[in-house]
């Protein structure tokens, strides 16, 4: 991987370039070496051309998003789903997400959160949060994929705008046809406002072929407190 290359030769130049190497930043320097081979991959482990895209999820067999490993499919794939979110007194709103993938390892996601807060809708405070990430598909088996992203994020309250920067993490688990699990958690720093908000959700998907029907539960913290059941469907094309 050209962008791995990169990293390793900066952290070589700049250890070299030191006038005296302890055997302390040794140690740091293989650290920093492993810490990146568990991020972005070992040595031996399957490339981006190694995993393509099945057309959706148990398409054929037993297949999840991906194809078994070496096994021809899709170069691309695009996923779009909305969902609503409600904690049954004070906060309801839903979400509305693509994500497209150029090749097996990366995905760009962009969502938004609409979200009204107060009792009474007509007269409830409006909260948006838009958020783009970078997504970095660590593994790519048949059942289990995991992914870490980084991104920016906008909040939206009473007509102002709070931007951010976000990282995430989170998992799929395609366990048994037509079922999958989805978990996944994600932290927002705002830089105007100086404050975070939290997001952890896990989702139960029911798969009809392209399409999906997709129920669970999010947890909101720091700037939104709020635990909300979510509901919703989406296709994969």
């Amino acid at each position: 991987m050209k962008f791995k290359t990169l990293i390793y030769l900066t952290l070589c130049l700049f250890f070299i370039g030191q006038p005296k190497i302890s055997h302390g930043q040794v140690n740091v320097f293989f650290d920093l070496l492993y810490e990146l081979n568990f991020i972005f991959g070992f040595e031996g482990e399957p490339r981006a051309a190694d995993t393509d895209f099945t057309n959706y999820p148990y398409d054929l067999y037993d297949d999840g998003r991906y194809r078994p490993f070496g096994e021809p499919g899709r170069g691309i794939s695009t996923k779009a789903q909305l969902l609503l979110q409600s904690n049954e007194r004070d906060l309801f709103g839903g979400l509305a997400q693509i994500q497209f993938s150029p090749i097996s390892i990366i995905t760009l996601d962009l969502n938004h959160r609409q979200l009204f807060v107060g009792e009474d809708l007509p007269e409830s405070e409006k909260i948006g949060i838009t958020n783009f990430t970078f997504q970095y598909n660590r593994l790519r088996s048949r059942r289990f994929n995991l992914w870490w992203d980084l991104g920016i994020s906008r909040f939206e309250e009473r007509d102002e705008s709070d931007w951010g920067i976000s990282g995430g993490a989170g998992l799929s688990w395609f366990f048994k046809q037509p079922l999958s699990l989805h978990t996944g958690y994600r932290f927002h720093q705002f830089l105007d406002s100086g404050e975070g908000l939290s997001s952890f959700n896990i989702r139960l998907q029911l798969h009809l072929n392209r399409y999906f029907i997709s129920a669970g539960y999010q947890n909101l913290g720091n700037r939104i407190s709020a635990n909300t059941w979510l509901m919703g469907g989406g296709v994969y094309f």
